[in-house]
């Protein structure tokens, strides 16, 4: 008698729809800057120090909840996921796990606009990212978090959890976000796209037939992998 999987459907599609709505909300909560510039973000950011502040913690705590998200999609969906799930999962996993402890960074930024000089702080703050193996940091969490979860919803679309709207929708959404100027309006409508793609996803999973998502989640043929939209 097998034992039940872990994480289950249910949790994972619960962490799914918890991570999108915590993140939606924590871009519509933050204090965007008026200009792509240090020290117009750091206006913000000291003009809207309580804003600020919870819209990190929303954000943070919203990737904290995709990362057993993606675990889950990629044990429930496994072996059946094919590249699509190898690929994006391995970077969800490494993007979401890495990206809350990067968001610690705007309470250094809200310190540095309170207590220094506009300029100082703004010099400071550029000192900070010149470094050149900061990169290391930034690229897994960012592609991960973008590339990586992108591709599991289109892993779940591939193993007929969800319908190809989905996924398409989710890219969508960050294509509109960075099409956009940085604004609340781009992740207002971007993120927006992105949150109600993640919401169906996870009720799906959740709804999925059995107690085990991989009894039903089967990878389509070659040759009809492009016809299927729903």
């Amino acid at each position: 008698m097998s034992s039940p999987p872990f994480p289950s459907p249910r949790l994972t599609g619960v962490c799914l729809i918890v991570a999108s709505l915590l993140l939606q909300a924590g871009y519509l909560v933050t204090p965007w800057e008026d200009e792509a510039t240090t020290l117009s973000y750091h206006a913000a950011l000291a003009g809207h120090p309580d804003q600020a502040m919870i819209a990190a913690t929303l954000l943070r705590f919203g990737w904290v909840a995709w990362a057993p998200a993606a675990f889950g999609i990629v044990a429930l969906l496994r072996p059946r996921g094919g590249w699509l799930l190898a690929i994006g999962g391995t970077l969800a996993i490494v993007g979401t796990v890495s990206m809350p402890g990067l968001l610690v960074t705007d309470f250094y930024d809200l310190a540095l606009a309170q207590e220094l000089p506009a300029g100082t702080a703004a010099q400071v703050s550029d000192a900070a990212t010149d470094h050149p193996l900061l990169i290391a940091f930034q690229l897994p969490a960012v592609a991960g978090c973008i590339l990586g979860t992108t591709l599991l919803f289109f892993a779940l679309w591939r193993a007929r959890v969800i319908a190809l709207w989905v996924p398409l929708l989710v890219l969508g959404g960050w294509v509109v976000t960075f099409a956009l100027p940085l604004s609340l309006l781009s992740f207002a409508v971007g993120g927006g796209l992105s949150m109600v793609g993640g919401i169906v996803a996870g009720v799906r999973i959740m709804r999925a037939t059995g107690s085990d998502v991989r009894g039903t989640a089967t990878p389509l043929p070659a040759e009809a992998a492009t016809a299927v939209a729903a």
